[in-house]
């Protein structure tokens, strides 16, 4: 049952996807069930085409308009007799889904009549001759859902009959409610998706938080070649800004699997020079779950230490226009998915953060977090610390671990970096805030 809206709360939510299976001899898998499902909502959507007036009434009078069409002695339009004995949960499902694209369809049709001139040559859109939705089971399809197996009704040689089926499921928690489930067809398996929703506590956004006397937050630097990424913990006091942690979050070893499959990949490419459909599929497959383990993990870790600290928000900076260096096959594509992890961290980051500790998530412009310190000053970046820098004399040497400035300021890059990002997310909304140097 889907939660309603309540004052002082935002209602956050997530999917759980299960692997479906039955140990009933009759059935014979969901094909039936969803093409008579579908087969309805292509009826319904010509007749909203015939008469599209209830659209416009609200959400919850859309589909009630045409059940009472196709119901009853005197309809408009009686339901044709294949579709008798059709469940009525099912069918304002459907009656929903139909609306929906009629919708979409209505509006691409309205952009296509209002056209610039220099489109005047593109065709109309059409309307769909066909489709293929999910089976959406509301209330009244399923019941005695135990967390491993439920009922479900299904269609079976034209025969509606309950049918009971197992799957993997894991809780998330009794402050997460359970909605009604859909039935997804994936790689020739059947998943049962179930929705959840939870009320989180409205946080009133990040300027809100930032205008309090006290309160930490995280800055992050995701790095690409030598840490995960770098955490600083920041703490606001009045007018000051003080680092009072920092963590090196390390790579993961599936970082190096990942070159490796990438160059065997890059090895099979050069030998055949043919690059056909499944190409290589096995290794791409492996490189692809890893990566999302990846991602999920070293997000978890970030998490734990924001909670840690008792966390009010966390800033990244904003990297999606990073382009792989023209280079090897395997040097670029290693690259590339490394930018592509960094998105993925940060996706995650945002949501679990969120879903469990209400902790927003922010991102700044990266422009001169590295080639600056904490109060704007330009520093020497090498690999080796210099004893001292002279104003004007600074060297920037790209990848290097250390950065000083002329006023003695020495720092590792990566935390110098966190620390002018979490600067610049507070500087949006406090500008009287200057950075207190600390801990070395």
């Amino acid at each position: 049952m889907a939660l309603k809206r309540k004052k002082g709360f935002n209602i956050s939510s997530k999917s759980q996807e299960n692997r479906l299976w039955t140990k009933a001899s009759t059935f014979q898998g969901f094909e039936e069930t969803r093409t008579k499902y579908n087969d309805v909502i292509h009826f319904f959507f010509l007749l909203i085409a015939t008469d599209p007036s209830g659209v416009d009434l609200s959400s919850k009078e859309q589909w009630r308009y045409y059940e009472l069409l196709v119901k009853g002695d005197s309809a408009s339009f009686p339901l044709p007799d294949e579709f008798q004995g059709f469940p009525a949960v099912l069918m304002r499902a459907a009656i929903r889904k139909a609306i929906g694209a009629y919708k979409s369809w209505k509006s691409n049709y309205d952009k296509w009549t209002n056209r610039p001139k220099r489109h005047q040559h593109h065709r109309p859109p059409v309307q769909p001759r066909g489709f293929n939705f999910s089976l959406q089971y509301d209330s009244g399809m399923w019941k005695q859902d135990s967390g491993s197996d439920i009922m479900l009704k299904v269609l079976v040689s034209g025969q509606w009959k309950w049918t009971k089926f197992s799957y993997n499921g894991r809780t998330f928690g009794d402050d997460w409610v359970k909605g009604a489930p859909s039935v997804v067809s994936k790689r020739g398996m059947m998943f049962l998706t179930f929705p959840f929703e939870k009320y989180i506590p409205a946080t009133g956004g990040i300027k809100n938080i930032c205008s309090q006397n006290t309160l930490r937050f995280a800055a992050i630097d995701i790095d690409l070649d030598r840490s995960a990424a770098i955490v600083s913990i920041l703490e606001v006091e009045d007018n000051s800004v003080r680092e009072v942690a920092r963590h090196f979050i390390k790579n993961p070893k599936e970082i190096n699997l990942r070159k490796r499959d990438l160059g065997r990949i890059a090895q099979t490419m050069n030998k055949t020079g043919i690059i056909h459909e499944g190409f290589c599929f096995q290794k791409w497959e492996k490189i692809r779950l890893r990566e999302g383990q990846m991602g999920r993990k070293v997000a978890r870790q970030i998490v734990n230490l924001l909670a840690g600290y008792n966390c009010k928000f966390v800033a990244f900076e904003h990297l999606a226009n990073l382009r792989p260096c023209k280079s090897k096959y395997s040097r670029r594509s290693n690259q590339k998915r490394s930018y592509w992890l960094k998105s993925k961290i940060f996706n995650n980051v945002k949501t679990s953060a969120y879903q469990d500790y209400s902790i927003l998530t922010t991102r700044v412009n990266p422009r001169n977090t590295s080639k600056l310190d904490p109060w704007e000053n330009p520093v020497h970046r090498s690999n080796d610390i210099p004893k001292t820098v002279t104003e004007g004399s600074e060297v920037y040497n790209c990848g290097a671990t250390w950065v000083k400035t002329s006023s003695g300021y020495t720092s590792h890059s990566g935390v110098n970096a966190a620390r002018n990002i979490g600067m610049r997310a507070i500087l949006r909304h406090r500008t009287n805030l200057e950075f207190v140097r600390g801990k070395a």
